[in-house]
This record gives structure tokens, C-alpha cells and sequence, in this order.
């Protein structure tokens, strides 16, 4: 019989041992292999997007292969081998060359008359290539020679053929100008504007849209000028200039557009840059905003897994609970969770109070597809910071006393490191009034609510006591005043001997005056205020505190 009962407690113990490590592996599992090709098809082919998330992953990924190695170097190599296609194929030798360190980089990628000058590679030195130039270079020691070799005909045969395209539709523009054809005329600059688009040159096509808003006749036009400000806007990233775009479009669009989605994608735009500027709320307010009916339609800028991602990470970070559920969880927001299921799988159990596997979720299996974001990789320390408060602050919500050692193994990090994160949350005042560590038994403590409001009470109290004991003094010292002037009583002190008013306004009275009564108490020589001389302040009805803790 005690053989079957130790056999039996083992199995029960051997049981939830190992439903304890399923549990905690299905928290942390890795996350699956990158898949590049599946990634970058969300975006608009040859989109100026798509390129610099292109470049932003061979770079991430160039940068990470201390791990596994030959994984991220495939990685790197193919994104490399994407970017490059593009750039040859929409002719943007200026960006082909920035690459290769051949020219400065420009700050916005926007037309510079530095490719003008010889590079090094089409001079017969391509040994300078990475050499000198790459501080100067966003990307350093110009990687992608390691694994793309370096094209010397490319820039040359693609500058002679865009500038003939360009002489093409400058000469275009120029009738539509000379007939004085509005829809010509903006037709013209529109298409200037994609030249200039495909090969890098932002800014110039940002002018050649913003002229061509002069020319727009109708609701639909102006909606098309609108969207291209915008993202060619968030291209350069001048956000303060995409905000401004999108106020104005707002207010100025004309009521016949014919789309009926354009509010929702100034609002996923919106959230760009309200993401980029740090206001967290506000961007998940518009990302959470926009209808689930807005899918692909801007893949030239942000894609519908995009919008999925940010809103339900910048809710989870900012948003209340009630909030949440209403906007997120619940929402109609939550269709598109079905395009993120790990984040979904977080909110299942930030919902659910289980906070310890939402942050395993969040720091083991999302973290990766966070860090390549070319708009969320700056932000993701910050918001995994503050979604990491929010649950602490959750979890210790119920309680009066925790023990820092369990809230440690519940939130993944050491006593040290806990401890840290509580000492800061009781600064900024997050775990509400009187929380306090408690280094004895190493334990996180809060007053009680009895405690809390004797202490408020207390406080009241010495302030009305203090309150009463002032109006009393002033009101005496009225009644006394007024009083003293009615009985024609004049305190005259060295002031008023010196030729100066008395203080009750009437006119100076000599000693030979029968009405005048002179008092030669020393002290009312002295200029003494009678309230003060006054003893009824501290044996009549008025409070005198020594103390105020006594209340």
C-alpha cells in the first residue's frame, strides 16, 4: 500500500512537472525562421518602401550573425539581391551608388548633384570603395560589397537613359503649359513626380506633387495629391509635414471623392507619425481607428499586418483595461489579430491575468518581428518597458504585500533587477500612495485605506484648525478697528508724528483738539499693533497649535 501511494504521488508530481514545462515552453518558444520573400510581398512592388525595409534587413541581419551565422547571412545576401534588383530595374543609380559608398550619402536619399562627380569604382580604383567615405555613409563599411559584387556599368548606361526620360517629360509638361490645359498640366507633374519616385529622388517629387495640386478639378484628384504628399512625406520622414498634409486634406478634399476608405488611410498614416514622434496614445488611438476594410490599399507605406501590430502593441502598452477590450480585444480591431497570432495569444493572456506569459510571449517570441520594423525597431525597448509596468502594476493591484523574490519569477528577472523596477514604478507614484519596499523581508507593501484616510483626516483637520484660528484673528482685529474709528481713536505712532496719515484715513488732529484722546502707553509709542497687544487670542475661544501631529 505505501509503494502504490509513493508511485502515485510521483506520477501526479512527474505530471505537473511536465505540464509546468509545457506551459513555459509554449510561452518562450522561438520564434519561426524569417521568411523573407513572405515579408517584403506585403509591400508595393518597387515601392520606395520596399526598398528601405530591403536595406534595413540586410543591415539588421549583417549586424546579428554572432548567432546563427549562416542563417542571417542568407538572409542578408537575398535582401541585398532583392534591393539591387529593384534599384536596377526602376533605374535609381543614386541609391546603387550610396550603396557602394561611390557617392556621400544624402540625408532624405533625395536628388544630389553628387552623383556627378566620379566615384572611385568608375575611375579603375575600386580597392577606395569602402575606404574613407563610410563615416559618412548611414550604413557603415558599405557591407554590401561582401556579398554583391559591384556593377561599373549600371549608374552610367541608367543616368544617360533617365536623362532623356526626363527631357521627355519636361518637354510634355512644357505644351501642356504653352495650351494652358489644367489636366495636362497636372498630369504632367504627376508624372514627373513618379520619375523622380522610382529613382530616389524624394524630395524633388514631393515639389512636383505639391505643384500639381494647383491643377485639381475634382474631389478624386485632390484625394490622389493628398496621398502621394503623404507618402512621399513619410518616405523622407518630415512627419510634422505628413501631419500637415493630412489636417488639410481633412478639411480641403471635396465632397465627391470616390473613395470611401481615404479618412481610414490618413488615420493608418496618421499613426506613423504620431508613432514616430513618440506619442504613443494618439498612435494607437489611429491605428485601432482605422476599418478593418482597409487592407492593402496602402502597401506603399504601411501594410494591413502592420496596422494589426502596432495598434495591439501601443494599446496593450497605453491603453486601460476597459479600454482594451473595447478597442482591441473586442473591437472590431480584432479581425485583424488574425493577421499577428502571437500578439494575439499576448492579449489572450494579459486578459486573463497572466501576465508572467504575456511578457514571455512578447520578449521571446515577438521581439525579433519587432526589432526589423523599420518604424517600431527605436520604440520597442520603451513600449516592452512600459507594457512590463503595466503588468506589475496589475498583478500587485489586489494585493497590500508582495514578495519581490516571486514577483521576480512570475515577471522573468532577478531580485536585483525587480527591485529596481518597484523602487521606480513607487517614484513616479504608478503603484498609488504609501507603496513602500520593505528591505527587511524584501517585500513590496502598501497602507492600508483605513491607515491612508486617517492620515487625510488628520491633515484636514490641523488645516481647518489653523484655517479657524486665522479668520478668528482677522475678524477680532476688524471688529476692533472699526470700533476704535467709530470712538474716534487714533493709534499715532513715529509715522504718523512724522507728518503721515493715521492709518485709519482721518485727517491729522492736533493735541489741543478736545476730541483727541492721546494714549501714553509706551507701547502704543512703539507703534504696536493693539490685535497683537490683544491677550483674549490666547485665552479666549481661539486655537493655538503647538502641535499639528496631535490631530
Amino acid at each position: 500500500i505505501s509503494a502504490n501511494k509513493v508511485s502515485t504521488a510521483s506520477l501526479y508530481q512527474s505530471r505537473s512537472t511536465m505540464m509546468d514545462s509545457i506551459n513555459n515552453n509554449a510561452a518562450s518558444r522561438a520564434p519561426p525562421p524569417f521568411d523573407l520573400k513572405a515579408y517584403i510581398s506585403r509591400y508595393e512592388t518597387q515601392s520606395e518602401t520596399a526598398l528601405q525595409r530591403l536595406l534595413f534587413l540586410a543591415h539588421h541581419f549583417h549586424n546579428e550573425e554572432g548567432g546563427d551565422g549562416n542563417n542571417t547571412s542568407t538572409i542578408t545576401s537575398n535582401a541585398f539581391e532583392m534591393a539591387v534588383a529593384q534599384m536596377k530595374s526602376t533605374g535609381n543609380y543614386r541609391r546603387y551608388l550610396e550603396e557602394y559608398g561611390a557617392i556621400e550619402a544624402s540625408p532624405d536619399n533625395a536628388s544630389t548633384n553628387a552623383a556627378d562627380h566620379p566615384s572611385p569604382e568608375l575611375t579603375g580604383s575600386p580597392s577606395r570603395s569602402g575606404g574613407g567615405g563610410d563615416h559618412h555613409h548611414p550604413h557603415a563599411k558599405n557591407i554590401i560589397q561582401h556579398y554583391i559584387e559591384y556593377d561599373p556599368n549600371f549608374a552610367p548606361i541608367s543616368k544617360i537613359e533617365a536623362q532623356n526620360q526626363l527631357e521627355t517629360l519636361e518637354g510634355r509638361l512644357s505644351t501642356a503649359q504653352s495650351h494652358i490645359m489644367k489636366e495636362s498640366i497636372r498630369t504632367a507633374l504627376l508624372a514627373l513626380a513618379e520619375f523622380h519616385k522610382k529613382r530616389g529622388e524624394l524630395r524633388e517629387a514631393l515639389r512636383r506633387v505639391f505643384r500639381s495640386r494647383e491643377y485639381c478639378a475634382n474631389g478624386r484628384q485632390h484625394t490622389q495629391v493628398c496621398l502621394l504628399l503623404v507618402e512621399l512625406s513619410a518616405d523622407l520622414r518630415e512627419w510634422s509635414s505628413a501631419r500637415d498634409s493630412i489636417t488639410r486634406a481633412e478639411h480641403t478634399v471635396m465632397g465627391d471623392m470616390d473613395d470611401p476608405l481615404f479618412h481610414h488611410k490618413l488615420r493608418a498614416m496618421q499613426g506613423l507619425a504620431y508613432l514616430a514622434e513618440g506619442r504613443y496614445y494618439d498612435a494607437a488611438k489611429s491605428f485601432t481607428s482605422v476599418s478593418p476594410d482597409l487592407t492593402n490599399q496602402v502597401n506603399s507605406v504601411i501594410s494591413a499586418e502592420d496596422i494589426a501590430m502596432y495598434g495591439s502593441l501601443l494599446g496593450l502598452a497605453t491603453l486601460d483595461r476597459e479600454m482594451l477590450h473595447s478597442l482591441v480585444i473586442d473591437g472590431t480591431f480584432k479581425v485583424r489579430l488574425e493577421l499577428v497570432p502571437d500578439m494575439r495569444e499576448a492579449l489572450r493572456h494579459y486578459s486573463r491575468a497572466e501576465y508572467g506569459q504575456c511578457l514571455s510571449i512578447l520578449q521571446h517570441t515577438l521581439k525579433r518581428d519587432l526589432l526589423i520594423d523599420i518604424h517600431l525597431h527605436s520604440h520597442v525597448p520603451i513600449l516592452l518597458d512600459m507594457v512590463r509596468d503595466k503588468c506589475i502594476e496589475q498583478y500587485f493591484q489586489p494585493y497590500s504585500s508582495a514578495s519581490l523574490e516571486k514577483m521576480g519569477s512570475v515577471f522573468g528577472c532577478t531580485l536585483e533587477e525587480m527591485e529596481m523596477i518597484v523602487v521606480k514604478l513607487i517614484g513616479n507614484g504608478s503603484l498609488g500612495e504609501g507603496a513602500r519596499v520593505n528591505v527587511a523581508d524584501l517585500t513590496l507593501r502598501v497602507e492600508s485605506g483605513d491607515t491612508l484616510e486617517k492620515k487625510t483626516r488628520r491633515r484636514a483637520r490641523v488645516a481647518a484648525a489653523k484655517m479657524g484660528a486665522h479668520f478668528t484673528r482677522s475678524a477680532e482685529g476688524m471688529i476692533m478697528r472699526a470700533a476704535c474709528i467709530e470712538s474716534g481713536v487714533t493709534i499715532q505712532g513715529e509715522k504718523q508724528r512724522r507728518g503721515g496719515r493715521p492709518r485709519g484715513g482721518r485727517p491729522q488732529m492736533h493735541d489741543d483738539d478736545p476730541e483727541m484722546v492721546v494714549d501714553d502707553d509706551p507701547e502704543m509709542e512703539k507703534g504696536v499693533d493693539p490685535i497683537e497687544m490683544d491677550g483674549s487670542d490666547s485665552d479666549g475661544d481661539v486655537m493655538e497649535i503647538e502641535n499639528p501631529n496631535e490631530f
